[in-house]
């Protein structure tokens, strides 16, 4: 009876396997991408285009990989092409033989240049959302390519222990191992890396219990409709396109808007100038927030890779990544370069603590110009599997009476699982920012640490800037200088062979004040009494106002423009009245 019993279980497959559940979701899939196409929408990957065709089962059309292939516009007309494979599930492995076939017919178009380039086309996995780990190793993986300037730099960072995860450098070798199979010959880590680098993997929750991707989609077809009723609009349309889908992926159709249904079209209009213009906005706002954080040591640049990919990594499986550490130790400096790992196939957006001091999100996003509020932002972005939003230095908030706008962000993406959330934290504020926040609305989260520098990374600096060896020579200063901001301004002093080194922070700090902010040597006109003065006063304005900048018009002109020429403080871009320290770490000395 148990062995009946047994041998029925193993015949017995899952509803999902038997049911065309597969099916059904590649039907979701293709609708999706009619719905982009109906309004003119942004796909993902592709953020620079419109979408202007979608192409079903293209086999015929000479690729091997065949569900579908879409085509976005950019405004000077120049088209990409984004060939994908829809699978609900997915395994990476040489020996599964549905991955096998994935990949190599993607490695085949790859190799084809008739139809594929591989400066402007790209090829995509889509699977539905849920497989985090997947998602988290194979998207580090591919992560890592894209980080990576070539082959050479690509193999070491997969051969360093512990750069990235050893699940994702398994899947390379897996992935290697189908390529070279295909090919009959051990392909290169360099061949290999190309591929990498224009193979992406998109995640979808359509057809699902949470279906949270038809949700933003609807969203965006009802920003784009005048119906008085939009949201019913939406639906009605929402099922036209899978019946759409459902009839055109027997005879492998293809479209154009004006191919679509001709009620469908009347009850909607493309995107129009405005929400491009309030992504445009939102952008130059980011780029100057990224612009204002310093990633060099004099003109070394201190690669922390394996913090920069532990970031990226728990992105994947976390909506909110802490990254927390003392003051000059760096965060935002991993925060950026993660950030600009991923701004290559995701929207990132990078906003100020202070920013979010408002009653309402909406608030914030308001100061943007041309503004948009929260529910434009989330139609424009409908067609994004993944948004990654950068807040600098999330403890100021603390000191805010008003931060509810910050908690409207944190909600957001609490009920949206394609927005990710990176915060830049003081590590003894952490705890804080975890109970006052994150807990409050159940937003799943991690911290990452950033440590100090380790005797490696000196030995790396001092020998791409050869003044500081008499400091870093010293041990109870070495201590001192594990952090980065710190050793940088070690490197704007003259240590010169007669002086006393500095035993502790404070010493430094009294030596650093001297020498940089007072400027001692130049005694003319008072001037380094008065550039202490300006500075004391800018730092402690802005830090009792709260906000980016404070105003200072009627402090001494003469010492902050000195001062602005030493990059001690920094002037508001709206205003030439208002200033700020250039680091946060500045302000905290002229305080004490």
């Amino acid at each position: 009876m148990e062995s009946t019993r047994r041998e029925t279980t193993e015949r017995v497959s899952s509803p999902a396997a038997t049911g065309g559940a597969g099916t059904f979701f590649e039907q979701h899939v293709g609708a999706y991408w009619l719905a982009l196409l109906l309004v003119r929408g942004i796909p993902p990957i592709f953020h620079d285009c419109t979408l202007v065709e979608v192409f079903l089962q293209t086999k015929y059309l000479g690729w091997h990989t065949d569900d579908f292939l879409v085509v976005g516009q950019n405004g000077s007309g120049k088209r990409r092409k984004l060939a994908g494979q829809v699978k609900r599930a997915f395994t990476v492995s040489a020996n599964d033989h549905d991955c096998k076939k994935t990949i190599q017919d993607f490695w085949r178009d790859f190799q084809n240049t008739q139809p594929f380039s591989k400066a402007s086309d790209r090829l995509v996995l889509v699977t539905l959302r849920g497989t985090n780990a997947l998602l988290e190793h194979f998207s580090g993986l591919l992560d890592c390519a894209r980080a990576s300037q070539d082959g050479t730099e690509f193999e070491r960072r997969i051969t360093t222990d512990g750069l990235i995860n050893a699940k994702a450098v398994q899947y390379y070798g897996e992935i290697r191992k189908m390529i070279g199979e295909s090919e009959g010959r051990d392909v290169t880590v360099s061949e290999v890396w190309s591929f990498l680098c224009v193979l992406h993997i998109v995640s979808l929750d359509l057809n699902s219990a949470t279906a949270q991707t038809e949700a933003t989609v609807k969203t965006l077809l009802a920003h784009t409709t005048d119906e008085p009723d939009a949201i019913r609009c939406a639906d009605a349309t929402w099922n036209a396109l899978l019946r759409e889908i459902g009839q055109g992926m027997p005879s492998a159709r293809s479209f154009r808007r004006e191919d679509l249904p001709a009620e469908v079209i009347q009850h909607h209009t493309p995107m129009g100038s405005t929400d491009h213009q309030a992504l445009r906005a939102l952008n130059d706002h980011s780029a100057f927030i990224l612009d204002g954080i310093r990633s060099k040591i004099g003109s070394f640049h201190l690669e922390r890779g394996r913090l920069v990919h532990q970031v990226i990594a728990q992105l994947e499986s976390e909506q909110v990544v802490l990254i927390s550490g003392p003051a000059g130790s760096g965060k935002s400096v991993i925060a950026k370069e993660a950030i600009s790992i991923l701004e290559a196939d995701h929207f990132t957006f990078s906003f100020r603590a202070e920013e979010f001091a408002y009653p309402h999100l909406d608030a914030t996003l308001q100061n943007i110009q041309p503004p948009a509020n929260a529910a434009i932002l989330g139609a424009i972005l409908a067609g994004q599997d993944r948004k990654v939003l950068l807040v600098e230095s999330i403890e100021r908030l603390l000191e805010k009476s008003t931060r509810v706008a910050f908690v409207d962000l944190l909600t957001l993406v609490a009920k949206d699982n394609s927005w990710r959330l990176v915060l830049t934290c003081r590590d003894y504020s952490a705890d804080l920012v975890r109970s006052a926040f994150l807990e409050y609305v159940n937003a799943t989260h991690s911290v990452i640490t950033v440590p100090p520098l380790d005797n490696e990374e000196l030995r790396r600096i001092k020998a791409a800037n050869p003044s500081l060896a008499k400091p870093l020579a010293n041990a109870s200063l070495r201590r001192v200088l594990r952090n980065p901001y710190v050793l940088d301004k070690a490197r704007q002093i003259e240590w010169s062979g007669e002086r006393s080194v500095p035993q502790n922070e404070r010493e430094f700090r009294k030596l650093f004040w001297r020498e940089i902010v007072r400027a001692n040597d130049r005694t003319a006109g008072g001037m380094p009494g008065r550039r202490e003065n300006a500075f004391v006063q800018v730092a402690l304005r802005r830090a009792r106002a709260l906000t980016l900048y404070a105003l200072c018009n009627d402090l001494d002109l003469e010492a902050i423009d000195q001062l602005c020429h030493d990059s001690l403080i920094v002037r508001s871009p709206d205003d030439d009245s208002q200033f700020a320290p250039a680091h946060d770490v500045m302000e905290d000395w002229a305080i004490l």
